[in-house]
């Protein structure tokens, strides 16, 4: 809860800069300059406390998920050499387990979208610190997957409100004369899904059982896309 409040804290702080009058961020005539920036990533996901969840079916989940994101900021303002971005986020991903259910592995399921500040630095431009606010949904469900349709049975789902902070490089838009190219980011988000269990349980074939653990925060997220700005 400590993490939480102080991530929190962060992005409140970053979202009152955004609200400052322009006199005091600098002069008037800073306008920020450019185009919306926008990305798209492969992304991999690594969450400590899912990995710690001791399932009653025994197994675990893997160290490392993948995904895919998106995200789209607009410059709204220029202050002390740098400028501020406002947009949204978007990803999806997943961490496969050999946790058995009745018919398949056990698949833990993210979803975030949200709204987020980035703010860009250096004479390049090219490097930037985030942070956001969003819904963050999670499940955990057996998906079985064959020419004729997908089986998908649900065991745990969640929904929190949830906060991140990292830090993006935009690689090749540092080059001379470029404004696209590849880029490496970090994330961590926070948010507490509470306890992991079989919502309908079944005592004769448990998979995560009456309490597979506590699901929490952090996860951490390395992004590796393309950017556009």
């Amino acid at each position: 809860m400590k993490q939480l409040s102080f991530v929190s804290g962060a992005t409140v702080v970053s979202l009152a800069i955004l609200l400052l009058p322009a006199p005091a961020l600098g002069h008037e005539e800073d306008q920020p300059t450019g185009a919306a920036r926008w990305d798209v990533s492969l992304d991999m996901p690594v969450w400590p406390a899912l990995v710690d969840l001791q399932p009653a079916a025994g197994g675990s989940f893997d160290d490392l998920g993948v995904g895919l994101g998106a995200s789209l900021h607009w410059p709204v303002r220029r202050f002390l050499g740098s400028d501020l971005l406002l947009g949204f986020d978007i990803n999806i991903a997943a961490t496969d387990s050999n946790v058995r259910g009745s018919y398949a592995t056990l698949l833990a399921r993210q979803f975030y979208v949200g709204t987020s500040l980035k703010w860009l630095l250096g004479t390049k431009r090219n490097k930037s610190l985030d942070a956001g606010i969003g819904y963050h949904e999670v499940d955990m469900a057996q998906v079985d997957s064959e020419w004729y349709g997908t089986w998908e049975y649900e065991h745990w789902s969640s929904s929190k409100p949830g906060v991140f902070i990292g830090a993006t490089w935009d690689i090749g838009a540092g080059r001379p004369h470029k404004t696209s190219g590849l880029f490496v980011g970090f994330r961590a988000y926070f948010a507490d899904f509470g306890r992991v269990y079989d919502e309908d349980f079944a005592p004769s074939r448990p998979a995560l059982g009456a309490n597979a653990g506590t699901l929490n925060g952090p996860l951490y997220y390395l992004r590796i896309g393309y950017s556009v700005r």
